[in-house]
């Protein structure tokens, strides 16, 4: 909400208008801020002229002409600034399904194309009901094209798979029923086109396949230049921002960023595993894309991530001990204070894991010291005072288990008592002769500076930071 009124931001957004065409900067902010204190009320309907305002910003940075009109930064907060007003919208009770999917879909493609991935995901979490399957296609074909955008801009795996499976069955019927063997020539032609599209670039996502990104843009133009029928306006506007889209993805997918020579089963224990993940946030991208202290590379010994919660450093840390486990000797030892962070860093793990048939250990208590298991396990999860009781019972045996140590909540540094527990293990860690690797992670740490220094004073590019929030 704060950088939706964010008024510098939304005078970028409007840019110079006509007065009384558009509300200004200012009317904006307070007509989104009415909508905003009136939602918490239940009253959810919105302005007709903050409505037709964010239709208008979303027009200023889907334009082809935008890149040469407008600055980048002018079209990321017109698309931000867009996509929150139709959120909000989504809400109204005034509109009816095919609305709804039109406002979820524009805001879909607003945070995505303003690098708010994670909002996208949520706008198509409230109108999943609204996709169908288990519906004649002629009884919602004027919707198919939208829906099918917003089923693939959730990345929803494990729906869109049988979803797409479902749409494309009923089309392949259809045309055997007017003795067609394809429906290029008919209303369903563009539609048909769409969800062809999505199915290929669902395919390139999950599965890596190159061949398939060609197909998908064959696909999309073939609906921006009539090929596939006309009529379809719907069709068109989605095809043209799937198209825009799809070129971001070839360099956001897991497939491209991760390091040469990598086994294509670390992506595939990320985009089939559960839950399932197709493509990176901005940070996530940019680390990964660092031509020095990578996390991936093995080269990389020490490295201090400091990132805002819900910018994906959870992920990052499963990516990172993924790839090691599977190319490095060694296991590798995540260390969390948390009992709830150590859960849900378990179960993200052993899907992963047993793709890359690799194994996770035992599930005991992270707070029983006794309980620590003492197998040749690939990958532990532990709390800090569990690893140094090992280390003080047999530290030959922990450092030739583990080659790698993921140690999160590294902020803890700063706190009494267990403080001290942390920085005596992190001491030990470093002093160590195998020189293992080290990763610490963080969402706030205020002497990150100091604290990368420490790990390795000779290079400063072992801290990476990002204000990035999903």
């Amino acid at each position: 909400m704060e950088r939706a009124l964010n008024l510098p931001d939304l005078v970028e957004a409007l840019g110079v208008h006509q007065p009384g065409v558009l509300p200004s900067p200012q009317e904006l902010a307070s007509l989104i801020a009415d909508v905003e204190i009136r939602a918490f009320r239940g009253d959810f309907a919105v302005d007709e002229t903050l409505e037709r305002a964010a239709w208008y910003l979303h027009a200023v940075a889907s334009a082809s002409e935008a890149a040469e009109l407008y600055t980048p930064a002018r079209q990321r907060r017109a698309f931000a600034v867009s996509a929150h007003v139709f959120d909000l919208t989504l809400a109204d009770p005034r509109h009816d399904a095919r609305q709804r999917l039109n406002l979820a879909f524009g805001a879909q493609v607003g945070y995505r194309r303003a690098d708010l991935d994670p909002n996208a995901t949520a706008v198509y979490r409230r109108v999943s009901d609204l996709l169908v399957d288990n519906t004649p296609l002629v009884d919602h074909a004027e919707t198919l094209a939208v829906e099918a955008g917003v089923a693939f801009l959730g990345l929803d795996t494990r729906f869109l798979f049988p979803l797409l499976r479902s749409w494309r069955r009923q089309l392949t019927e259809l045309a055997a029923t007017v003795e067609l063997d394809d429906l290029q020539s008919t209303m369903f032609g563009p539609a048909q086109q769409i969800v062809r599209a999505v199915w290929s670039l669902l395919r390139f996502l999950a599965f890596g396949t190159g061949r398939q990104l060609p197909v998908a843009r064959a696909a999309l133009l073939s609906v921006l230049d009539g090929t596939a029928g006309t009529g379809d306006l719907d069709a068109r506007w989605v095809a043209a921002h799937l198209l825009a889209i799809a070129d971001g993805l070839e360099s956001g997918s897991l497939y491209s960023i991760l390091p040469p020579g990598t086994p294509n089963a670390v992506a595939q224990a990320f985009c089939l595993a559960d839950p399932p993940v197709l493509t990176l946030w901005p940070p996530q991208r940019e680390l990964l894309a660092r031509p020095g202290m990578n996390p991936l590379d093995p080269a990389t010994r020490r490295l201090l991530l400091s990132v805002p919660t819900s910018a994906g450093k959870t992920l990052l840390a499963q990516l990172i001990i993924c790839t090691h486990v599977a190319t490095q000797p060694g296991g590798v030892c995540y260390v969390t204070p948390l009992r709830s962070l150590g859960r849900e860093m378990r179960k993200a793990l052993s899907g992963r894991l047993r793709v890359l048939n690799r194994e996770l250990s035992e599930d005991s208590d992270l707070f029983d010291i006794l309980s620590f298991s003492q197998d040749s396990t690939d990958v532990e999860v532990t709390t800090p005072e569990r690893l140094m009781h090992l280390l003080r019972h047999d530290a030959d045996a922990v450092m030739q288990r583990f080659s790698l140590f993921v140690i999160d909540e590294a902020h803890l540094l700063a706190q009494p008592g267990r403080g001290f527990t942390v920085e005596g293990l992190l001491a030990y860690l470093m002093a160590a002769a195998d020189n293992p690797r080290i990763v610490l992670l963080s969402g706030v740490l205020g002497n990150a500076a100091s604290l990368a220094s420490w790990l390795d004073a000779e290079r400063p590019e072992v801290l990476f930071t990002s204000d990035w929030r999903g």
